[in-house]
């Protein structure tokens, strides 16, 4: 299986889009990955925890990655998460009907997989029936911290890996010596390893990783792809863009992923709203204030790339 399937860089985690009455807002989605794609990123990951998956039918989560990989019409690869209860029958379907939409690979969450008290051959036995229930469909893993975190082993990762069909992994352990194992263990395999982990980045890509797919990647993914690919080439700049991007992902913390919608909106001109169908809906001037201020600072930098603009984009691909 071919490892272009899922390139090197920046991965979005895509935020979803709503309208105030709480309904799929689909032309906000498509402004949206017209944004990715005009930034360059290095793909889409949508259906994940950041687009409130848990608040959106079955059908919905199908609805928008097949809406999301038909705008992005080829120009970037989109994945997207199968959400499904335990069983690996359960899970096998979810990840048939998620591939169906057009996806370059479907995400499994291991949380789902098996339960907090059972134990890691649990787990290792129903990921064997799920990739043997589902051909030869490309997989993923993402370490989704909801309903509660399960971390796969290095152990687990590289057998996975070595599988052959499991070709992303997104890591949420924030453990630098645990991702430089896991690294270890999927070394010369087609697994593709993401950080989500700002401020160790450079330090996972230097230990063999190949990206990033988490917040910062929303706010300025032009930032993250560049990050990515030149941090040997330009070790001084991209130390400095690291640090810059790590302090901008902090920011949006409070009232994510409202914050984060807010800001892309702001920054980059896509017009969509902070609505959301999870735990916060708006954003008070005193939350608004400090986002504003980070983006007129960064703006004021000489940085390696153009902050990208959505409406500077379309007119120079019109």
């Amino acid at each position: 299986m071919s490892k272009d399937l899922i390139p090197n860089g920046a991965w979005p985690v895509m935020l979803t889009p709503f309208l105030t009455d709480r309904s799929i807002d689909w032309v906000g989605v498509d402004r949206l990955v017209d944004y990715y794609a005009a930034a360059g990123v290095a793909g889409i990951f949508t259906v994940c925890l950041s687009s409130e998956i848990y608040q959106m039918s079955p059908q919905e989560r199908l609805e928008l990655a097949r809406r999301v990989v038909k705008r992005a019409n080829g120009r970037v690869p989109v994945i997207a998460s199968a959400v499904a209860g335990a069983s690996p029958e359960s899970q096998a379907e979810a990840v048939k009907a998620m591939a169906d939409t057009g996806v370059a690979a479907v995400v499994l969450l291991p949380c789902l997989i098996a339960g907090e008290g059972e134990g890691d051959d649990v787990w290792r036995t129903r990921v064997e029936a799920i990739l043997a229930g589902t051909g030869n469909i490309p997989l993923g893993f993402y370490e989704c911290p909801r309903p509660y975190k399960r971390g796969v082993s290095p152990e687990n990762l590289g057998w996975a890996a070595r599988a052959g069909r499991v070709l992303f992994h997104k890591d949420t352990c924030h453990d630098l010596d645990l991702m430089r194992e896991k690294l270890k263990a999927v070394a010369d395999t087609g697994l593709k390893f993401f950080n989500t982990q700002m401020g160790t980045l450079i330090e996972t890509l230097d230990a063999g990783g190949h990206g990033f797919s988490s917040y910062a990647a929303n706010l300025y993914p032009e930032l993250v792809q560049w990050l990515s690919t030149n941090h040997a080439a330009d070790r001084a700049q991209a130390l400095r863009v690291q640090q810059l991007l790590a302090i901008a992902e902090h920011a949006i913390n409070a009232k994510y992923p409202a914050s984060a919608k807010f800001f892309v909106a702001q920054n980059a001109g896509v017009e969509i709203a902070t609505t959301c169908r999870s735990i916060y809906d708006s954003l008070s001037r005193h939350d608004e204030l400090p986002l504003l201020a980070l983006i007129d600072y960064v703006k004021s930098l000489d940085l390696p790339v153009d902050i990208v603009s959505l409406a500077t984009a379309l007119r120079k691909s019109a």
